[in-house]
């Protein structure tokens, strides 16, 4: 995804909750959802989810005083509920996506911030159009508003970044950059390098796992699925060269397994066997997916025309 993109929201703070699963505060959690849930008998079933002890790896039965039990099925629901009160703050706060854009330029004109909040279950950051010192200031109003749930901000890890140095976020590279021969900037958003690393070690899990005494098309089952997803993951962004590279990467990894599997046949029946003319690793039943194949498209930029379940009027 590439945007074409203003000098505004240059200052991001990219926010780490620090053991946010183990930290929830039972009360103020309850509190939030006895104001969406009427019924006594649910609300009786959530606490006594919450209170319900953890079986340690040795055997022994923990209390369970705080947090939400990871792995359960509802606890991605219920940290979603405790973490919703940093969406209402934003949401209501004077410089956050209010409908009126006429108070935001009157904000800027005092030298105000106004700022948005991307957030994805505890992962979030926060976009801020002023300086590097309002940046600073959110940040510490944000980890008072996260207190009143029990959670706090990791120091170490919640850093305020500059767009033009980039950030990792949900898998995807946030920078920008000019564009060569002009003053004109663009927001290239593209696989994270953590990313790309994760799914070839993928790659190299599955060829080992998958015995050479295997047919390939059984490493072809197993290859695929992976691939096709990761690639569909990132297919909005501009990233043709890490699915180039990510090409060139699959075809020598299958073929050094092809090398373990056949180890005295010559190179040349090696390639009619198993790649015929395109050059490609295909079996009988099915082809190695190419994810060159998968292509790119451009994503379309609705901002707060998506609907949100939070009033911004307030």
């Amino acid at each position: 995804m590439r945007l074409l993109t203003s000098m505004k929201y240059e200052w991001i703070v990219e926010g780490d909750i620090k053991a946010c699963f183990d930290e929830i505060s039972h009360p103020a959690l309850m509190e939030r959802v006895r104001v969406r849930v009427g019924d006594k008998r649910v609300l009786a079933l959530v606490k006594a989810f919450l209170k319900a002890g953890i079986l340690s790896e040795d055997g022994q039965l923990r209390d369970n005083d705080t947090g939400t039990p990871q792995g359960s099925i509802l606890s991605p629901l219920l940290s979603n509920v405790a973490l919703s009160v940093l969406d209402e703050h934003i949401a209501q706060a004077p410089g956050g996506p209010g409908p009126d854009a006429n108070e935001r330029r009157r904000r800027r004109r005092r030298s105000l911030p106004n700022y948005r909040l991307v957030r994805y279950a505890d992962d979030w950051c926060l976009m801020v159009h002023g300086t590097k010192a309002d940046a600073e200031t959110l940040r510490e109003e944000i980890g008072e508003v996260l207190s009143t749930m029990g959670l706090r901000l990791s120091p170490e890890k919640t850093l305020i970044t500059h767009i033009e140095q980039g950030l990792d976020f949900l898998g995807w590279r946030i920078q920008r950059h000019r564009k060569p021969g002009t003053n004109r900037y663009y927001v290239d958003t593209y696989p994270a390098k953590k990313a790309l690393r994760a799914i070839m070690a993928k790659v190299r899990t599955l060829c080992r796992e998958v015995g050479t005494n295997q047919p390939l098309d059984a490493l072809l089952l197993r290859l695929n699925p992976a691939v096709r997803g990761w690639c569909a993951y990132f297919r909005p962004g501009v990233s043709y060269a890490t699915f180039s590279y990510l090409r060139h990467y699959l075809w020598h990894t299958v073929w050094r397994w092809v090398q373990r599997k056949h180890p005295k046949t010559g190179l040349r029946k090696i390639y009619r066997q198993y790649c015929g003319r395109r050059s490609w690793w295909a079996s009988e039943n099915r082809e190695l997916l190419d994810p060159i194949t998968v292509g790119t498209t451009r994503y379309r930029y609705r901002g707060t025309a998506i609907p949100t379940p939070w009033d911004t009027t307030g």
